[in-house]
Parts: C-alpha cells; sequence; structure tokens
C-alpha cells in the first residue's frame, strides 16, 4: 500500500494564477450586472472571490517549508476570529434598525462574502509574517 503525503496545502503553486483569473471573472460579472442593469449583487461575486481566494492561500508557495506551513496556520488562527467579529459588527449595525416589515428580512452576510473576508485577512497577514520574519 503507497503511503500518502499529508500536505495541509493541496493545490499547486500555479492555483494562484487559477484563483486570479476566478476573482477577475466574478469582479467582471459583478460590475457588469451593476453598470448594465444598476443591480447591486455582493452574495453573487462572493462566491467567485471566495473561490479565488480560497485557491491562493491553500495553494504551495515556490519554497514551501515548515515555516510557511507554520505562518500560514498562524494567520488563520488571526484570520478566523477578527474576521468573524467584523461580520457580526457589519450585521449589527445593518440590522440597529430592527426588523424590517417592508421587506420582511433581515440583512445578513452570506458564508461567501465570510470566506471572502477571513482568506483576505489571512492572506494579508500572511504575507506580513513572511516579510515580518
Amino acid at each position: 500500500m503507497k503511503k500518502m503525503a499529508s500536505a495541509p496545502f493541496i493545490y499547486p503553486y500555479w492555483f494562484r494564477f487559477l484563483g486570479l483569473i476566478v476573482i477577475l471573472v466574478g469582479m467582471t460579472v459583478f460590475l457588469t450586472r451593476l453598470y448594465k442593469y444598476e443591480i447591486v449583487d455582493l452574495s453573487a461575486a462572493g462566491f467567485p472571490v471566495a473561490m479565488g481566494l480560497m485557491f491562493i492561500f491553500f495553494s504551495k508557495e515556490k519554497t514551501f517549508d515548515e515555516r510557511i506551513a507554520y505562518l500560514k496556520f498562524k494567520s488563520l488562527a488571526v484570520a478566523v476570529p477578527v474576521s468573524a467579529i467584523i461580520v457580526m459588527l457589519i450585521n449589527y449595525s445593518k440590522n440597529y434598525g430592527g426588523y424590517s416589515i417592508e421587506t420582511d428580512s433581515w440583512y445578513s452576510i452570506s458564508a461567501f462574502e465570510y470566506l471572502a473576508i477571513m482568506l483576505s485577512l489571512a492572506i494579508g497577514w500572511f504575507q506580513y509574517l513572511k516579510i515580518k520574519g
């Protein structure tokens, strides 16, 4: 039986470029809907941006060692609670007035928007830690 390598960052290095393409396509669709139809649809933009950021963050670095893996996990450990607090504050500020009977809904950030916020923070914190150290 073959021994499987346990690699937490499963995507190859070139997935960074695929992630960038997915983000650009998502932003193009968002901007097209905004300018052509005057529709602000953050949920539709959240999915491709979150997927692209996931490809970028979880892809391997050119020089991948234990230090890089440690810095990535450390940045995730910081980004998850900070982004949860940011999302809670956004949801609270949007719903501060209470339930709207006219729209019959609360405003809430989607899971993809949360994931995009969290991965953006994680990528930024990882780059900071990599440059700092």
